[in-house]
């Protein structure tokens, strides 16, 4: 039995055969940008006794998957908010949704919350269009500070907030429980695990 192909014909079902598959392939994408930034949280969000523990094993590591985590993060905010078609072809896009729903008071609600997603994610595009994607040679002369706003944590919760937002619109219009992320026993929470006690085991020695 396979599950993906299992909850996919689910929402084929409920929602439709154009608006179920993007739908269900949506909801996967985005599980994948909460799963990495649940990663990140627990390594770089749990306050400066977490930092200075990845510090102590390897500060540059950790300095740099920092680095690539956040940058992925706002990459994959893009990618879900971005045009529904680019360069003449159709795109995974929480924009691609609107076309899809029939019904006129859940399509204008999806609209409406879709463009504030899009517009919440604005500050990765001028990420993405100037460092990211590519290397904006002003920007790099005159230094990112004079042209790219600062990127919080906090930034990216609230975009990714937003998409969430647009997907529990469609989810609840058809009585679709909401996806609840489980643990992920060997990720990031199981690493701090074995450097804590690597760390107590060191000083004891």
């Amino acid at each position: 039995m396979d599950p993906y192909g299992e909850e996919r014909a689910e929402y084929v079902r409920v929602m439709g055969s154009e608006l179920g598959p993007l739908c269900h392939e949506l909801q996967d994408d985005f599980g994948w940008l909460r799963h990495k930034w649940r990663e990140f949280e627990e390594l770089f969000g749990k306050g400066s006794e977490r930092v200075e523990l990845l510090n102590s094993v390897a500060s540059n590591f950790f300095y740099f998957l920092n680095k690539v985590f956040f940058e992925d993060a706002i990459l994959h905010l893009c990618r879900l908010t971005d045009p529904p078609r680019s360069a003449g072809r159709d795109t995974l896009s929480i924009l691609s949704l609107v076309d899809l729903i029939s019904d006129a008071t859940l399509k204008a609600c999806v609209k409406t919350k879709a463009e504030l997603a899009q517009n919440s994610c604005g500050f990765a595009r001028e990420w993405r269009n100037q460092k990211l994607a590519h290397t904006d040679l002003w920007t790099l002369r005159n230094g990112r500070a004079s042209t790219l706003q600062s990127v919080t944590a906090k930034d990216i919760e609230n975009a990714i907030k937003s998409i969430r937002d647009v997907l529990n619109s469609v989810e609840d219009h058809y009585s679709r429980p909401h996806s609840i992320p489980g643990p992920d026993p060997w990720g990031s929470k199981s690493l701090i695990h074995y450097l804590e006690r690597s760390v107590r085991r060191e000083k004891i020695e």
